[in-house]
């Protein structure tokens, strides 16, 4: 009998070892179950959280841009400019800075410049518009105006900051700051050219360019 009980404990022990093992990697599973449940909980609340800054951000931007839509316009510079074409002229980019940029290959650079300056109000977001405003400083910079060149080039760096046209007006704002007897301010921004843009053409340019000062 005493044999037959010690069976029965044992097989009973046996029996609720394995249950133990069954019900623990369940208890475990459900466990990271409910942990990820929360964690999808969590970052689906986030983004909507996020989705709703970023909607809030751009109704604000498109706000601002209609109260104070000339702060965007860097036509300061041009106090004229271009009267609106008529035909498909007016709304191709392309022809309008083609036009624009013949005026000024062609000599004609007060139109090129009021041509440039009508291309950034008609299309500020385009890739082109860093390039149309630094032919703006071109323009003056041909007719030895370096005041007005200078403050047409820090127009790029200020306007579009991330244009390819940036590390070119730098240079040349260089140039007109040595044109114009700052020599302390030219060498600033040559260097700057070099710590910012160091595989530009323009950075090459500065280099020499430093040698010579």
């Amino acid at each position: 009998m005493r044999l037959a009980s010690a069976s029965i404990v044992a097989l009973s022990v046996a029996a609720m070892t394995a249950c133990t093992t069954m019900v623990g990697p369940q208890d475990d599973l459900a466990r990271k179950v409910d942990y990820l449940r929360t964690d999808v909980e969590n970052l689906t609340a986030q983004q909507k959280e996020l989705s709703a800054q970023i909607q809030q951000m751009k109704d604000s931007l498109a706000a601002a841009q209609q109260q104070a839509p000339k702060e965007a316009e860097p036509q300061v510079l041009t106090p004229q400019a271009a009267p609106a074409e008529s035909g498909d002229l007016a709304g191709d980019p392309a022809q309008l800075y083609k036009r624009a940029y013949d005026l000024l290959t062609t000599g004609k650079v007060k139109e090129s410049q009021e041509a440039f300056s009508e291309f950034i109000r008609r299309f500020p977001q385009s890739d082109l518009a860093d390039n149309a405003q630094y032919w703006i400083g071109e323009g003056f910079y041909s007719e030895k105006d370096y005041k007005s060149a200078r403050d047409a080039f820090k127009a790029v760096v200020d306007h579009f900051p991330f244009g390819n046209k940036v590390p070119d007006a730098i240079y040349k704002e260089a140039i007109c700051d040595g044109e114009l007897g700052d020599k302390a301010g030219e060498k600033k921004l040559l260097q700057e050219i070099g710590e910012q843009y160091p595989y530009s053409e323009a950075a090459a340019l500065a280099k020499d360019l430093l040698k010579k000062l």
